[in-house]
C-alpha cells in the first residue's frame, strides 16, 4: 500500500487561525493590542514561542501589528475573514483529499480481500479435482479417424493420451472395461478417465475439433 501523507495543521496555525476568528466575531476589535505572553500562551495553553509565530503569520497577512516585546495590534477584520476563508477552503480540500486516500485505501483492501477469495477458490478446485479424478470424460467418434477399426492395444491410446479408455457406448449398449483386442467404430461414445490436457489430446487424435 503506498505511504501517503495528510499534513496536518500545526498548533502555531491552529492558534493564528483562532485569533482570526476572535477579530473576525469582534472579540478583539481593530487597534487593540494582544499579548503574546500573558493574553494567547495562557488561553491556549502553550509557550510563547508558539504564539509568537502565530502572531507572525498574522502579520505577514496585514492581519496585525507587530510590537517588539509587547504584541501585536489589531489592523484589520476584513483581512482575518479573508485569511480565514482562504484556509477553511484549503482545509475543506485536505478532507476531500482524505477522504478520497482513505476509499482508494479501503479498494485496496477490498481487493485484496477478494485475491485471497480467489486463492482459497483455485485451491478449493484443485482440491476437487484430485478428489474426483475418476469422473469420465466423453467423445463421440466420427469415421475421420485413422484409429477407427484398429484394436485398442494397436492404437496405443494411452501411450499417445495419458487417458484410459474405461468404457464405449455402441448402440445403446455400454462396454465396461473393454479388452485390448476391442476395436473403435464409428459413432462410438468412448468414456475415458484423465487430466484436461489428456481431454484435448484425445480430441486430436480422434480429430474431433
Amino acid at each position: 500500500m503506498p505511504n501517503r501523507k495528510i499534513i496536518k495543521t500545526s498548533k502555531f496555525q491552529q492558534i493564528a487561525i483562532e485569533v482570526a476568528k476572535k477579530i473576525a466575531i469582534g472579540d478583539y476589535p481593530v487597534g487593540e493590542k494582544i499579548k503574546a505572553r500573558s493574553t494567547l500562551a495562557a488561553s491556549f495553553g502553550v509557550s510563547p514561542e508558539t504564539t509568537r509565530r502565530a502572531l507572525n503569520i498574522l502579520s505577514d497577512l496585514h492581519i496585525v501589528n507587530l510590537k517588539h516585546g509587547s504584541g501585536a495590534v489589531v489592523l484589520s477584520k476584513e483581512k482575518a475573514i479573508e485569511f480565514i476563508e482562504d484556509f477553511e477552503s484549503t482545509n475543506d480540500i485536505e478532507t476531500q483529499k482524505k477522504r478520497i486516500l482513505e476509499k482508494i485505501d479501503e479498494q485496496e483492501l477490498q481487493l485484496k480481500e477478494l485475491k485471497g477469495l480467489v486463492s482459497v477458490y483455485v485451491e478449493q478446485t484443485k482440491l476437487v479435482n484430485k478428489k474426483y479424478p475418476l469422473d469420465p470424460y466423453g467423445l463421440k467418434l466420427s469415421n475421420d479417424s485413422d484409429l477407427i477399426g484398429i484394436p485398442l492395444q494397436e492404437a496405443q491410446i494411452w501411450h499417445k493420451t495419458g487417458a484410459t479408455i474405461v468404457a464405449i457406448e455402441r448402440k445403446n449398449e455400454l462396454i465396461l472395461s473393454p479388452s485390448p483386442y476391442q476395436s473403435l467404430q464409428k459413432d462410438d461414445i468412448v468414456y475415458f478417465i484423465g487430466d484436461e490436457p489428456s481431454y484435448a489430446r484425445m480430441t486430436n487424435i480422434f480429430n474431433l475439433k
